[in-house]
């Protein structure tokens, strides 16, 4: 499970997309309701997702080849085919439950014609990008692999069950819509069909694309085939600010246990991703915790080998990147500012692991039926856990109901012993033997900073 966990951060992004689609049109009471600003627009309230997810893509690119390295090194094996069938699970709860008897928003007559034109929107977008762009597949098979074309139909498919039932009945409609469109972007990782910028753009397509449907619709039927609003208000609003939110951001190595370059090797900067969540008991003190992870790509063009067979047997190497993982938990702080603004704070302590890493050697084609491999594990290091602690600060503006953007800043500190490992021999199997050449203390203190995702749960 442990080592499942690094890959599924990435793509926790889109719960969020759940958590705060499944109240964006939901009537507020009198004490939060915002003033017809830029922030409270329709084409802000529409849009606002869609764009933070086209930023996340964005924002991931340089890094898309790191994220997939962490698929290769955990899950190489995954092949499982589920994202080709649960994409269509929403869509096809609208029909069941339609069949069923029970109303959603609009008569079906309505919500189908939204529907088509929602399904027109996404895969002209789709497949217009996907042929113009030309991205080639994590697998190498073909070029056409940004946006996810998967992930944009789940995600329209989401935001239509969304629409027509989760504003309509209950948010769990959303919760459960949104779900199973993340477990579809994340098989499109896991199966090295995707990137994680790829998915990310998809989902971003899949949502606008059903707003546009929408909004085309609504202007045809105005307030006709409408079903009556079962509620007005059915979460109830307080003015405490508990949430769960995912950040995505940058991570810059501040000891020298990381950054000197005596060794041969050094950290560059690296990129932090973290869920977050706190339940707050007043409107300016709660308790939370998150799970985090950092990696930070390894500089070794430096590195020098003792051993003289190396420039022989070898063509080059490459060192995986050095990261770290976290749980904390401590005091969550927030002060409300005019115009839905709020300074946040927050304190935390608990465990911390680095994750087991190894230089590899890239094998000359000649040796390579002597190692019966054309790459070879030559040291490796295994992390041990460590107490951590954090601290971070950060200014937050509330979009939309249940929706807020954070920018923060975050201080980590952690000192972890690494054992290390150097082959030995290699079994006529083909499994390595290692033999250990001492320990290591790796004090992993670094500063990240970025954008928050904030899902309110007031």
């Amino acid at each position: 499970m442990k080592k499942i966990i690094p890959v599924f951060i990435f793509n926790l992004v889109f719960l969020f997309s759940a958590i705060g689609l499944s109240a964006q049109q939901i009537e507020v009471m009198d004490s939060i309701v915002l003033k017809n600003n830029f922030w409270n627009s329709k084409s802000v309230k529409i849009s606002a997702v869609p764009v933070l997810l086209f930023a996340g893509s964005a924002a991931t690119w340089g890094i898309r080849k790191d994220v997939r390295e962490f698929r290769n090194r955990y899950l190489p094996t995954f092949r499982y085919h589920y994202d080709d069938y649960l994409q269509y699970a929403p869509v096809a709860t609208v029909l069941g439950l339609n069949a069923a008897g029970v109303k959603g928003k609009h008569k079906m007559g309505r919500a189908l014609v939204s529907y088509g034109f929602s399904a027109i929107i996404m895969a002209s977008v789709v497949n217009t990008v996907k042929y113009t762009a030309k991205v080639e597949r994590p697998d190498g098979s073909t070029r056409n692999s940004f946006p996810s074309g998967h992930t944009a139909n789940s995600f329209m498919n989401a935001t239509f069950l969304h629409k027509e039932y989760g504003q309509f009945r209950s948010p769990l409609y959303s919760v459960g819509a949104y779900t199973a469109a993340t477990a579809t972007a994340v098989g499109r990782e896991l199966n090295n069909r995707h990137w994680i910028s790829d998915v990310l753009a998809g989902a971003g397509v899949g949502i606008l694309s059903t707003e546009l449907g929408y909004v085309i619709a609504d202007k045809i039927f105005k307030d006709h085939g409408e079903h009556i609003r079962i509620h007005n208000n059915p979460v109830p609003v307080q003015l405490k600010p508990s949430f769960i939110e995912l950040r995505m951001g940058y991570a810059e190595a501040l000891t020298q246990d990381l950054t000197k370059k005596e060794n041969g090797m050094f950290a560059k900067s690296g990129f932090n991703f973290g869920l977050e969540g706190a339940w707050f008991f007043s409107k300016n003190i709660g308790l939370g915790g998150e799970f985090a992870f950092s990696s930070f790509p390894i500089n070794d063009d430096q590195l020098n080998f003792n051993d003289p067979d190396i420039p022989m047997v070898s063509e080059g190497h490459y060192t995986q990147p050095m990261g770290i993982r976290y749980i904390h938990a401590g005091p969550y702080f927030s002060i409300p500012l005019p115009k839905n603004w709020f300074i946040t704070a927050k304190l935390g302590a608990g465990t911390s692991t680095g994750a087991q890493g190894e230089v590899i050697l890239k094998i000359n084609e000649d040796y390579r039926d002597v190692f019966q491999t054309e790459e070879l594990p030559y040291y490796r290091y295994k992390p041990e856990n460590a107490f951590s602690w954090s601290v971070g600060a950060g200014i937050q503006k509330q979009i939309k109901r249940n929706i807020g953007i954070k920018a923060f800043i975050s201080y980590f500190n952690s000192d972890n012993d690494f054992t290390l490992d150097i082959i030995d021999d290699i079994n006529p199997n083909g499994t390595y033997v290692f033999k250990n050449v001492g320990m290591e203390k790796v004090r992993f203190d670094n500063l990240s900073f970025g954008l928050g995702l904030t899902a309110y749960l007031w």
